[in-house]
């Protein structure tokens, strides 16, 4: 099967400084879902975040996270 992705591939959640990532693969290219996992963590304005590479969409969720942490 190459050239498509598997079930698994094509959504996954990362971790990031108290953040979860989640990344999904759709039609239009990445959308990463940026919420926070504990209650003393300031919510994101924009919490999603869509681009047409899914290494673009993660920098930026995580670029989202710093900037509400600082």
């Amino acid at each position: 099967m190459f050239g498509t992705l598997s079930a698994q591939a094509a959504r996954f959640t990362l971790l990031y400084r108290g953040y979860e990532i989640e990344v999904t693969r759709i039609s239009s290219g990445w959308l990463a879902g940026v919420y926070p996992r504990t209650a003393d963590l300031p919510i994101l304005r924009s919490s999603e975040v869509l681009s047409c590479d899914q290494d673009a969409a993660v920098v930026e969720a995580k670029r989202r996270v710093d900037g509400a942490l600082h």
